[in-house]
């Protein structure tokens, strides 16, 4: 693993839980895709060429099986013949005490993720379908996603000697990386899918939230009294939203408060 500290180089993309990048890097727009953390989560980096022949680049940062199917139906209709498939997460391998029980969020990952490759991985007794996997690197279940195995990036910059190399490089960003709104990107990843809308499903991280959006997250954040989690110790907001609270990277309290702030500040 190599840690960069220095700033984000120009033309970084951060990606968040459940957001997703659909880049076509003769854009020339962006340089750097990346997410990071994914404890019970799993990051996807697809490359490949789409159905006019050019290169394309998708990302994600998936919490689970609602958000893994918008996006392996993404991946599906853009993506044309053999595409390589970068996996890395669901960490730990196994069961977590959570509230004096067992989270199992980790292996149901595993097992959505394992069901999709299957489907997709090419084999030449079969025909192929119009999309299929050609190229496969998977690390999943290694465990502490803050030893080395929580952080996918890719490089999308056609003038790099690392041009679509994917590593698992870190990069140290600010609050404000993460979350240029304050605290908007965190309740969608808590509330998102809770609000019923379809594009609160999955986003795409280049599109602004809506105003409509906004309202939704916000009322049903508040419905859910969120703001408690201000009056909460680390270890009380970990066993209570965390699916893995041995492993949450140290930003995990941090962001969850600066949303609980970004509701009291409307």
């Amino acid at each position: 693993m190599q840690i960069h500290t220095a700033k984000p180089p120009a033309g970084f993309t951060y990606v968040p839980q459940d957001n997703y990048i659909l880049y076509r890097p003769a854009r020339r727009e962006k340089s750097y895709l990346y997410a990071d953390s994914a404890t019970s989560c799993v990051i996807i980096i697809v490359t490949g060429l789409d159905k006019t022949g050019a290169e394309l680049v998708a990302i994600t940062h998936l919490g689970g099986a609602t958000a893994a199917k918008a996006f392996f139906e993404i991946v599906e209709s853009s993506f044309a013949g053999g595409f390589s498939l970068f996996a890395q997460g669901a960490n730990p391998s196994g069961p977590v005490s959570k509230q004096g029980a067992l989270s199992f969020e980790s292996m149901k990952n595993i097992g959505w993720m394992l069901a999709w490759i299957g489907k997709l991985l090419y084999h030449p007794s079969k025909s192929p379908p119009p999309a299929y996997i050609s190229r496969l690197s998977l690390v999943l279940g290694r465990g502490d996603p803050n030893a080395g195995y929580g952080a996918l990036g890719v490089d999308v910059d056609p003038s790099s000697r690392d041009y679509l190399k994917v590593s698992n490089k870190y990069f140290a960003l600010t609050p404000n990386d993460r979350d240029p709104e304050g605290g908007l990107q965190r309740l969608f990843s808590r509330f998102g899918q809770k609000t019923g809308l379809p594009s609160l499903v999955m986003r795409d991280a280049d599109k602004p939230f809506t105003p409509h959006e906004k309202a939704a997250l916000i009322a049903l954040a508040r419905r859910e009294n969120w703001q408690q989690i201000l009056d909460m110790s680390d270890s009380e907001i970990l066993d209570k939203y965390s699916t893995t609270p041995e492993h949450e990277p140290y930003w995990f309290c941090e962001t969850a408060r600066q949303s609980a702030q970004y509701l009291l500040d409307l």
